[in-house]
């Protein structure tokens, strides 16, 4: 933060102030806001000080901006008489000045003790410059780490809660300055809203959410273990020179500097969700996740914890091994989906691992090679199987699964993996016994396939696959599938008839019935010449006619 020029304001007792002799606005600069106020009435008790106190100071908000003060005793006013002070008021527009700047004025002697000399009532002060305080480590003995860690947790405890009050001693028993040393020791961006203030003050109309109060005699703040716990390890690093990094701005990120490290030789299951979002966002996370069931714990976490979540997306966003292990475990997870039927990782798991569609059946793909198989092609993963052909990966249909029938089924209602499955057929260079059995399983599902897969078949591993798929068909299914075979490239060696039609083992009347409708085609396939096999076809016929109206009483 680079130094601004702060409009500035004095209040006194002269006998000539802005407002008249007496108490009022001696000097302010041009751009003091008139919402803060330019008159006695107006500042209010900003400007309200008891003598005897020696020295009030403080710095508290107004809207977006910030104001910084401090009164102190001052010598007799213009009329001689004793009691007077000195009010000198900062303002800070951006509201980006703290509790350390504050405590830099007054310790740089920056805040006037009284009024310059041949000093005049003006409305043109000059603004005083403000830079950035800067920052060192105090140092610590062992007893004022001691003595520090109580005042330190009641503030920690008050800045949890995210708004109410604190009371802090000025000084500790050895005479180290409370305030300097909390305000050196916390982030800068865990007290950008604090507000401080000397004594018991009357209303000053802060808004801060959080104010802190120096008196002598504090009342003690009630603190939790952890707050206490914090404190100190806050203060035993200041004391080795080590301080949290301003950007720090809540107390989760405080905790992951102060004990990520600790918390990264637990196992997650042994963590709070806060704790494990605070080891996600520290050196150690790479290392950390890959032990054990840790990344399993932390995507489950994720799912119902914003903080985990925020943090996981960070790591794999920072560490590319992060990545590789969330997404390789994601992965897995849908997988194992796939092929086990095991509960599927949490979408949101999906999302931060960045994993697509694509990405999933190309693994699937991948796997198959490797030898896993599909256990069932129900609706879901038949739709991932049609999605991972239309997107062009190469996944072996011949080795999905075990389940030929639903691939059979797939391959024949969906067009992308039916025509996937001819390809990798006629490019298989072999043929085994899976073959043969999808074969028959495809006949089944459609008798097409004789003609969509051609000359892909051998013509000897057709008569088993032939009466293999006619046992298991209807009469109608039957029929097909003999007009398909007695015209397909496998024509002429009566397997129509007799693998298909007779190797059935329909009833008796279903086979006649499918002779009568299909008799010269199936005769001329079983090598019959056409004009005998049409005028045996034809006399049959005329037998069966005859056979039919005798049996209705027509002769």
């Amino acid at each position: 933060m680079s130094g601004r020029a702060c409009p500035q304001a004095l209040y006194t007792s002269a006998s000539r102030t802005l407002e008249g002799p007496g108490f009022g606005v001696y000097a302010h600069s041009v751009d003091w806001p008139a919402e803060v106020g330019r008159t006695r009435k107006a500042l209010g008790a900003l400007v309200g000080f008891r003598p005897e106190d020696g020295e009030a100071y403080g710095i508290l908000s107004r809207g977006a901006g910030r104001l910084l003060y401090r009164a102190v005793a001052a010598r007799a006013d213009g009329f001689g008489r004793p009691g007077n002070y000195l009010v000198h008021l900062l303002w800070d527009e951006t509201g980006r000045l703290g509790v350390r700047e504050l405590l830099a004025l007054r310790r740089a002697g920056r805040f006037l003790d009284a009024l310059p000399e041949d000093s005049a009532p003006t409305a043109d002060l000059p603004p005083l410059r403000v830079t950035v305080a800067d920052r060192a480590a105090p140092v610590l003995a062992p007893d004022e780490v001691d003595a520090l860690t109580p005042p330190l947790a009641g503030l920690l405890a008050t800045l949890a809660a995210g708004s109410g009050s604190c009371a802090l001693p000025v000084r500790t028993a050895s005479g180290r300055e409370v305030a300097e040393v909390l305000f050196a020791v916390l982030p800068r961006g865990l007290t950008s809203g604090v507000s401080l203030h000397t004594g018991t003050r009357e209303d000053l109309g802060d808004t801060a959410p959080v104010e802190v109060r120096l008196t002598g005699a504090p009342a003690r703040t009630a603190v939790a273990a952890h707050d206490t716990e914090r404190a100190r390890t806050l203060l035993e690093a200041a004391s080795k020179a080590e301080l949290a990094p301003d950007e720090l701005a809540d107390l989760r990120r405080l905790d992951a500097w102060l004990f990520a490290d600790a918390w990264a030789e637990q196992d997650a299951a042994g963590l709070s969700a806060d704790q494990v979002a605070s080891v996600l966002e520290s050196s150690a996370a790479p290392r950390w996740l890959t032990r054990g069931g840790n990344a399993a714990a932390v995507l489950d976490l994720a799912a119902d914890s914003p903080p985990v979540e925020t943090a996981l997306r960070a790591a794999v966003d920072r560490w590319p091994a992060v990545a590789e292990l969330v997404r390789g475990r994601v992965l897995a997870a849908l997988l194992d989906e796939v092929f086990d039927g095991a509960a599927g990782p949490a979408e949101l798991a999906v999302e931060v691992a960045g994993i697509g569609q694509a990405d999933l059946c190309t693994a699937l793909a991948d796997e198959v090679r490797r030898g896993r198989r599909i256990p069932r092609l129900d609706r879901a993963t038949g739709l991932l199987v049609e999605q991972a052909l239309a997107l062009g990966v190469d996944l072996p249909l011949l080795r999905l699964t075990g389940q030929t029938w639903e691939l059979a089924l797939l391959a024949t209602r969906r067009e992308v993996v039916g025509d996937a499955l001819v390809r990798q057929w006629r490019s298989s260079g072999g043929w085994t016994a899976e073959h043969g059995e999808l074969l028959g399983h495809l006949l089944v599902a459609d008798p097409g396939w004789l003609a969509r897969l051609g000359d892909a078949v051998p013509v000897s591993a057709l008569p088993p696959a032939l009466r293999w798929a006619a046992l298991r068909m209807d009469v109608a299914g039957v029929e097909e599938l003999a007009a398909a075979v007695a015209t397909g490239a496998g024509a002429g060696r009566g397997w129509a008839l007799r693998e298909v039609v007779f190797g059935s083992e329909l009833p008796a009347h279903d086979v006649d019935r499918v002779l009568g409708r299909r008799l010269e085609l199936l005769l001329v396939d079983d090598g019959w010449p056409p004009e005998l096999a049409q005028s045996f076809a034809r006399s049959r016929g005329a037998d069966e006619s005859s056979r039919r109206r005798r049996r209705r009483g027509d002769a």
